[in-house]
């Protein structure tokens, strides 16, 4: 009987210490884990991640343009809405693809009574800052504006919500996530084979993560999708949508300053273009801008 306590105490002596032995790798393996994660993100995501909400030109701006987008914002507290859109126009002109600038410039715009520009501003603005409140506030107002009013389809709640979700991650940030989560799965494998004894723990994060690497890749192949074909919007009074590429052709339908078109074809000085509703006709490439 002693004989056997002594050998079941030694076999849980040997458990035990096969326990502690798993608990150390499991330290050892998180440690590690966590060694690699921090360098994926403070070297390398870091400044990815700084690119893809601010911008790579507005990361790397210079003194010159910040000063000249800052005296086009002083022209705008003036109230000289000339000199503060020819201020921004230079800034961009210069490479500095910046949300803030193109929101400032619709803005400025607006104020010049120029509607379809200060809505190409807007639209370029929330590609650049998608789900920035005020941006969206000023696109509606200035929507709310146009001649043209295409009807918008009733939908429910959580469709809403989901059209949120995706419109609020710009593809630079969708890349990160991708990014993120394939290093997140690597590191839980690593784990999930060397430290057997969380097999549980692993295989859950390994479910959760492989779930938002699955939804976030999704997410970005619809967005770039979205993003490949190229919009516009009428600038000029009206224009006349035509059956084909040429003046002589039949009238269609008329669109006015600030309508939003999709672009399907290009021919000479002519754009076969889409709406929402999906009338589609040619009008003059001088009549639009591309977003």
């Amino acid at each position: 009987m002693r004989s056997g306590a002594v050998c079941a105490g030694a076999d849980f002596g040997r458990a035990d210490a096969g326990f502690v032995r798993a608990d150390r790798r499991f330290d050892r393996c998180a440690g590690a884990v966590y060694l690699v994660m921090r360098t994926v993100i403070v070297r390398l995501l870091y400044p990815v991640v700084a690119v893809a909400i601010l911008g790579v030109d507005a990361v790397f701006a210079s003194e010159a343009l910040v000063a000249l987008y800052n005296r086009g914002n002083e022209h705008y507290r003036a109230g000289d809405f000339d000199a503060a859109i020819s201020a921004y126009e230079r800034v961009i002109a210069q490479g500095l693809n910046n949300g803030e600038v193109y929101y400032n410039l619709g803005n400025a715009y607006f104020k010049n009574a120029q509607l379809g520009r200060a809505i190409l501003s807007y639209e370029r603005a929330l590609n650049l800052m998608p789900g920035d409140r005020d941006v969206l506030a000023n696109l509606q107002f200035a929507n709310a504006q146009k001649i043209d009013r295409e009807n918008e389809d009733e939908v429910n709640i959580l469709t809403r919500i989901l059209q949120a979700i995706f419109a609020f991650f710009t593809l630079n940030a969708l890349a990160v996530m991708v990014c993120v989560f394939v290093f997140l799965i690597g590191g839980v494998a690593v784990c999930w084979i060397f430290v057997p004894v969380r097999r549980l723990l692993w295989g859950g994060l390994l479910v959760v993560f492989v779930g938002g690497l699955l939804g976030s890749a999704a997410m970005l192949a619809f967005k770039a999708h979205q993003h490949s074909i190229p919009k516009a919007i009428i600038l000029v009074d009206e224009a006349i949508g035509r059956s084909g590429p040429g003046p002589d052709f039949l009238q269609v339908f008329a669109l006015h300053e600030g309508t939003k078109v999709e672009i399907e074809r290009v021919e000479g000085g002519w754009l076969l273009v889409r709406l929402r509703s999906g009338l589609g006709g040619w009008i003059e490439a001088r009549a639009l801008e591309r977003i």
